[in-house]
Order: C-alpha cells, then sequence, then structure tokens
C-alpha cells in the first residue's frame, strides 16, 4: 500500500508550520521496542493538530482531549468514511460507516447478537476453543502466535455465532487478511470482493430462515418501519463479517508480547487472577492498535484552526492511551493503575458493538495462557513483525518456553 503515501499539496488553510511527515501505512517490519511509544512521543513533542501529506493529505489529532472530542461529536466529525485516503474502501460500512440516527437504527439490528446475555453463553465455547489450541502447541515448546492462536480464536467464535462450515475457515481469513492489510488496492479488492460474494451466497440461503444466528437476525430486521434493503443487508452482512476479528488478534499479539518480555506482569496476574480484566484494559490503554479516519462535515474553527468540509482526521487510539497529559507515566504498564479509561473501542454511539464478546476472548486467553504457559519468552533471533496501518498489527509472534522434556 506504499502507493498511498504518496504527497499530496498542503492546502491554503494548513499553517505550514503543522505540515508532518507521517505515514499511517508501514508494511510488516520486525521491531524491538514498543513502537506506538516512540511514535507518539515524537509527535506529541510538537503542536497537537498536525496535517500530513501522506495518504491523501489528512489532520492528525495526537492528544486525548481532541481524540475524545472526536470520537464523541459526531456531528462534526462524520464517520462516513474510516480510512484513509479518501476511496480506498470499495463498500460503504454499514453500520460503522453511518451517523446518527441512522447509525443507532442499524446498530439495532445486530445488538441482540451481542447483548450481555448472548456473550455470557458463549464463554464455555471459548474457554474450550482456548484450550484446545493452546494444547495443539503445548508440548512442543514452541509456537508463532498470530497464525495458531490470535487469529484462529475470534474468528471461529464468529464463524460460530454465524453459523458457518468450518470448512470455510481457511478462505475466510485469507480474504479478511486481504481486505484489512491489503499488500495492494488490487489486493484488497480482491479480498472485498471474495467476502461480499460469500455474503451474497449466505443471504440467499438464509432469505427465509427463522434461525437465530445474526446473518438470519440481519436477514429479517426492520429499520425505520420497513425491512432491509438488499444493500443494507448485505453491508450489515459484511460489516459483521468483517468486524472485530482483526482488532481482537492484534490486541492478543501485542498482549502476549508484552507478557512475554514483562516475567513481573506475568506474576502478577498468575497470583492474582482477578486482575486480569483490569489489566486488559490497562494494555489496550498503552498499546491503543485502532484507528479511524473522520470526515469534517462543514467549514469550522477548532482550537483556532480552520477545517474544511471534506477534510479528513485521522484518530488513532495510541496517541490517546500515550498521552501524559490524561495518564500518568503512559509509557509504563501499571496494572494497578486507577484510570484505565481508553478509547481503543471508540466512545459514545459508536463504541464497539463487539466490545464485550472481545473481553470475554481476551479475558480467557490470557486466563488459560497462564494456567498452561506460564513461563515463556520471545523465541531467541525471531523478532516480532508488526504492521502499522488502520489498525496496528501483530503479523509474526513467535514464543517458547520450557518443556518437560528439555528439562
Amino acid at each position: 500500500m506504499n502507493s498511498m503515501a504518496e504527497l499530496s499539496p498542503r492546502p491554503d488553510h494548513v499553517p505550514e508550520h503543522l505540515v508532518v511527515d507521517y505515514n499511517l501505512y508501514e508494511p510488516p517490519h520486525e521491531v524491538s521496542s514498543d513502537v506506538q511509544v516512540d511514535i507518539a512521543r515524537r509527535l506529541q513533542a510538537g503542536p497537537d493538530i498536525v496535517w500530513t501529506p501522506r495518504n491523501g493529505g489528512h489532520w492528525l489529532f495526537v492528544r486525548a482531549e481532541d481524540i475524545d472530542h472526536a470520537q464523541r461529536n459526531g456531528k462534526l466529525f462524520s464517520m462516513r468514511e474510516v480510512t484513509v485516503p479518501k476511496g480506498t474502501t470499495p463498500f460503504v460500512n454499514v453500520p460503522l460507516e453511518t451517523d446518527d440516527p441512522e447509525h443507532l437504527a442499524y446498530r439495532a439490528v445486530l445488538q441482540p447478537a451481542f447483548s450481555p446475555a448472548e456473550i455470557l453463553k458463549l464463554e464455555g465455547e471459548v474457554r474450550e476453543l482456548a484450550i484446545s489450541l493452546i494444547e495443539d502447541f503445548r508440548g512442543r515448546g514452541t509456537c508463532e502466535f498470530v497464525s495458531e492462536f490470535a487469529a484462529v480464536l475470534p474468528i471461529v467464535i464468529f464463524m460460530r455465532l454465524a453459523d458457518l462450515p468450518e470448512l470455510d475457515r481457511a478462505d475466510l481469513m485469507a480474504w479478511s487478511d486481504a481486505a484489512v492489510h491489503p499488500t495492494s488496492f488490487d489486493n484488497r479488492l480482491w479480498g472485498y470482493g471474495q467476502m461480499a460474494r460469500y455474503v451474497e451466497k449466505l443471504m440467499a440461503e438464509r432469505a427465509h430462515s427463522e434461525a437465530g444466528d445474526v446473518v438470519s437476525q440481519i436477514m429479517r430486521a426492520q429499520v425505520f418501519n420497513r425491512p432491509l434493503t438488499h444493500e443494507e443487508r448485505h453491508s450489515l452482512g459484511m460489516n459483521t463479517l468483517l468486524g472485530g476479528l482483526d482488532t481482537v488478534m492484534s490486541t492478543m499479539g501485542f498482549i502476549a508480547s508484552f507478557l512475554a518480555r514483562h516475567p513481573g506482569h506475568r506474576r502478577q496476574l498468575i497470583d492474582n487472577p482477578a486482575m486480569i480484566p483490569k489489566a486488559i484494559d490497562e494494555l489496550m490503554r498503552y498499546h491503543g492498535a485502532t484507528g479511524t479516519a473522520r470526515v469534517i462535515t462543514e467549514d469550522t474553527n477548532y482550537k483556532g484552526l480552520t477545517f474544511k468540509q471534506d477534510d479528513r482526521v485521522l484518530v488513532q487510539t495510541m496517541f490517546h492511551g500515550q498521552d501524559p497529559r490524561r495518564f500518568p507515566n503512559p509509557g509504563v504498564v501499571d496494572f494497578e493503575r486507577q484510570d484505565v479509561r481508553h478509547a481503543a473501542f471508540g466512545q459514545g454511539t459508536h463504541r464497539c458493538i463487539g466490545a464485550l464478546l472481545a473481553r470475554l476472548e481476551m479475558r480467557v486467553f490470557i486466563e488459560e495462557w497462564l494456567n498452561r504457559i506460564p513461563d515463556f519468552h520471545i523465541t531467541e533471533g525471531e523478532a516480532p513483525i508488526v504492521e502499522r496501518g488502520m489498525v496496528n498489527s501483530m503479523r509474526r509472534l513467535s514464543l517458547s518456553w520450557p518443556t518437560p522434556s528439555a528439562a
């Protein structure tokens, strides 16, 4: 996707001193540190709001206060296109890329499948799957965490929510990976195209279904006292299929990498498992893997700067979580931190509808992993590989641990 990073001319309303060379997209590369900390420190040393000519040219908020404002004020900061550059997603993502009141109506279609009562029912399945995946590689003393665990657990659980055949898993993983982490724009179009054809097939199969799976619920749902249109059903199906898979996979990767490098933090969670839910929030705050763009809906003045209608604003939660104005010593992970109100799940009416499921999957992962592999580290000579983009993603993480035969 490097072609997207070509330089755009600076608009007249953008002050020259606010221009920075910031490229959201970085291809997979080895890392030796927590990259979000280094990037946040560099940009937060300058102005709170900057503009980059990369990826179509867009504003960038680097302070928690402004990210909070953008996430909560949909009237000015529209979600109608959540990626940069403009026009890089080949379909409208409903309900994500809609604003209120439409967003709330579409969200209500999916809400029953992600209610607290429904998510609570899944804990046994999530735990059984997590244990099975871990036991498959525990005895050999090593694994590639992303492909063998983090990329598998969330998509299998979603497939059960949607009542999809297990045989489709490999295809769905390949298509979603191309859509979210494309090697080129053509590769992204291929991923979305394959996924779109799959959704069309599901819609035809479940056009008159009375079943309780999420796809069947979409097919018989109504909005504004009318049935959903074909396009609305298709977009909701695509959004449900793609939503949350990459975020959970990426966040699990960063959590596993951190715990592999910090035995003291591991020991805290082993000794006190009740701390795990709060630790998840602190680790999500610290890494801030997610990001979305906003579209300015009208010419306005914000904090003395002129924003023009249709300007893009990039909101990355890694800047929110690493802002020392909001979090004292943000570069330190403290499982006893009092305020861990991060922005990684979004805020306001656009708060992630799958947040409860994501929390459940991450909690069960940590509980079962530490119960079975309490002592692990990053495999020597195999540095983690991270890819930066709309979601910062752990692409490879090789982990090792002692086994009874090696003792």
